[in-house]
């Protein structure tokens, strides 16, 4: 049985995502680029559905020990119930009853990656939807999930052009997630879809998700 996941507060999460960063920089600046992306970084630009994790991108794996609680002295807002890391990709922090905050690291893979915008009181480097919905192809299309095939049909809502046309460098990994999609149960889809909490103005996307997803990613 599918259950509806409650929303979780993203700003404290970005709010204890930015604060390490800052600690790691107070000595001097040892992050000096970082991005802002995911499904909580979609969900602030065309208000889709709720996410429930914060996702910032690094571009250098040396960075990652800086940011980890097992070899750092950190002052935390709140203090992370779990950790784990495998050194090189990715560092995830969980925090029990709020959510997650995964360090991730990940080159840009469009021409125009991010905007700024002003997002808990400093200005951050928010990725674009097709830099995000690259992302998940590249990086996740093997094993893509209901709520990505959700946020591929959102996207092409209103950002269809740009999405294919940047997506056309990457034909063989949206080959592959399109097998993986036409794997997956399309009852077990909707049903995973159906327990998102989708906001006003998707929900008639959210009844043809898995139809749209396919849709645009054949057009790439």
């Amino acid at each position: 049985m599918i259950t509806e996941k409650t929303s979780s507060d993203w700003a404290k999460l970005f709010r204890i995502a930015r604060d390490l960063i800052g600690q790691v920089n107070s000595q001097g600046t040892v992050i000096d680029h970082w991005t802002f992306g995911g499904g909580t970084a979609m969900m602030l630009q065309i208000a889709h559905r709720e996410s429930h994790d914060v996702d910032i991108f690094l571009c250098d794996p040396q960075l990652l020990p800086f940011l980890d609680p097992q070899k750092q002295d950190f002052n935390f807002e709140i203090r992370p119930s779990e950790y784990k890391g495998d050194g090189n990709r990715f560092l995830k922090l969980a925090f029990e009853a709020v959510g997650e905050i995964d360090f991730i690291v990940a080159g840009h893979k469009t021409a125009n990656p991010t905007i700024e915008r002003e997002i808990e009181g400093i200005n951050v480097l928010l990725e674009t939807i097709p830099e995000i919905i690259a992302k998940k192809i590249i990086f996740r299309g093997a094993s893509i999930k209901p709520r990505d095939i959700f946020d591929i049909a959102a996207a092409s809502v209103d950002h269809s052009a740009e999405v294919i046309r940047e997506l056309n460098p990457y034909r063989q990994n949206v080959i592959e997630t399109i097998a993986q999609i036409d794997r997956l149960n399309p009852e077990f889809v909707r049903g995973a879809i159906d327990s998102l909490i989708i906001r006003d103005g998707y929900k008639g996307v959210a009844a043809t998700a898995l139809d749209c997803a396919k849709e645009i990613l054949r057009a790439v």
